[in-house]
């Protein structure tokens, strides 16, 4: 078994703490369009494809880095971001 396969229940837990804080902060649609479509939202080398999630949502390209970079600053208390 390789050790990415392993699953951290407390990594899990973080994990949703930060998805919940960021879909009680207004973010529900971006993070639920990330999360329900990872394979067109991210390139092969785990990257966030904007365009291809602009195009998901049906934002332009401003909107969708403004979101990111509140989501980013949001985040950045909890986080060294």
């Amino acid at each position: 078994m390789e050790i990415s396969a392993v699953i951290n229940p407390v990594n899990t837990i973080e994990m949703d703490e930060v998805i919940q804080k960021l879909k009680d902060n207004g973010y529900s649609e971006l993070v639920s369009c990330l999360i329900d479509n990872d394979n067109e939202c991210y390139t092969k080398k785990g990257r966030l494809n904007k365009s291809a999630t602009g195009r998901k949502l049906g934002w332009k390209g401003k909107q969708l880095e403004d979101a990111l970079k509140e989501m980013k600053e949001l985040l950045s208390k909890d986080f060294d971001v």
